[in-house]
């Protein structure tokens, strides 16, 4: 079985549009009196990093954390 390369999906936006936009929306959760000093520093030095790297790390701690505190709501649900 052969996989042939597809070009990936343009976004709706141009690439320079789509990272002002996120840019704009990470730093109002970096302004926000309610945003958690863990998340914080993690976008902070998410900003400072190469992206590559940082998508590969968001995307090992989803396959980590999700799970681990999805089965702590199930516990703590479960004990009510």
């Amino acid at each position: 079985m052969r996989i042939e390369a597809r070009p990936l999906p343009r976004t709706q936006r141009e690439p320079e549009v789509e990272i002002a936009a996120i840019e704009h929306r990470i730093a109002w959760v970096l302004a926000h009196p309610g945003t958690s000093p863990w998340l914080r520093a993690a976008l902070e030095a998410a900003l400072a990093g190469d992206p590559v790297e940082i998508a590969n790390d968001v995307e090992m701690l989803r396959h980590l954390l999700l799970p681990r505190s999805t089965a702590h709501a199930i516990l703590a649900a479960a004990s009510r």
